[in-house]
């Protein structure tokens, strides 16, 4: 498959020096799980130190590593079956390191001014984590404070609409504070300028992906939306959502861990072994897809 091609390719980049996220085509305390659970409390155990440039600078690997994650649907919810904690049991399972997950209810994905404060980035930053593990968008600026793993999954961005109104004037455009409104605030593209435009002048911003679907099914309004969210709610609302045109842009998907860290290489090796062996697939095909 293409995108099996494009996982080994970025990962020979990725093994020798730090990735561009162009590269990849475009990227309070809660209970902990630890490793090889599904749920449950865990001690905070050793990790590897933050700081350095790119490479495998941190040469000790840790016995335990610390992970950081964001409660989303499918990806990780702490005491459901989910497919980070059935990643990070076949990744324990391939280089004998066991992990322990910090979920913390407080942490975001991104500022609206492009800071890192308050996001799970930060806790790799400043060290408070080895591994960031949740739904992470790869893109420039956050490769530039992180170093991101090879992707575990690739999604379109697309508009979904009211079936009974369409794409057609007056339409508001609606986006979740997420990497998707940063790819848009950033792009060149005039379509995607335009919609930001309209994102910004109308105060189209929503919490979630729920709140902006309700929206949508409220008026005349349409909704970014990445493709896998897409597909469900689509199912969920048969005939009064549709989409409207055609995909906006690429993306893709991977955890991060710290700049410099000497997990990076291990559980790249690792990562790439189950995309091979189909067990990335599987799993997203079983929580996701």
């Amino acid at each position: 498959m293409l995108f099996n091609f494009l996982v080994l390719l970025i990962a020979v980049c990725s093994l020798s020096g730090t990735l561009d996220a162009q590269a990849y085509g475009g990227g309070s305390s809660g209970g902990g799980s630890s490793g090889g659970g599904s749920s449950g409390g865990g001690s905070s155990g050793g990790g590897s130190s933050g700081g350095g440039s790119s490479g495998c600078l941190n040469a000790t690997l840790p016995s335990e590593i610390r992970v950081s994650s964001i409660q989303a649907t499918g990806y990780y919810t702490p005491g459901k079956p989910n497919f980070l904690v059935d990643v990070l049991d076949a990744l324990k399972a391939a280089t004998g390191i066991s992990y322990v997950i910090s979920a913390r209810t407080d942490l975001n994905y991104s500022n609206p001014d492009g800071s890192f404060a308050g996001t799970v980035f930060q806790e790799l930053i400043s060290n408070n984590a080895d591994l960031a593990a949740t739904d992470l968008t790869i893109t420039s600026a956050r490769e530039a404070v992180v170093d991101f793993l090879v992707p575990f999954s690739q999604y379109e961005l697309q508009l979904v609409v009211n079936t009974a109104f369409g794409l057609g004037n007056g339409v508001q455009y609606l986006c979740r504070q997420t990497a998707d409104l940063e790819l848009l605030k950033n792009a060149k593209n005039a379509t995607l300028q335009a919609i930001y435009a309209n994102i910004q002048a109308g105060n189209g911003i929503v919490d979630t992906t729920e709140a902006g679907i309700a929206k949508v099914l409220s008026g005349n309004f349409a909704y970014v939306i990445e493709s896998p969210d897409a597909d469900k709610q689509l199912a969920t609302n048969p005939g009064k959502l549709a989409r409207a045109g055609g995909p906006l842009a690429k993306s893709y998907l991977a955890l991060a861990v710290q700049q410099g860290s000497a997990l990076r290489e291990k559980l790249n090796v690792a990562l790439i072994k189950l995309q091979e062996q189909g067990v990335i697939d599987d799993l997203l095909r079983k929580h996701i897809l």
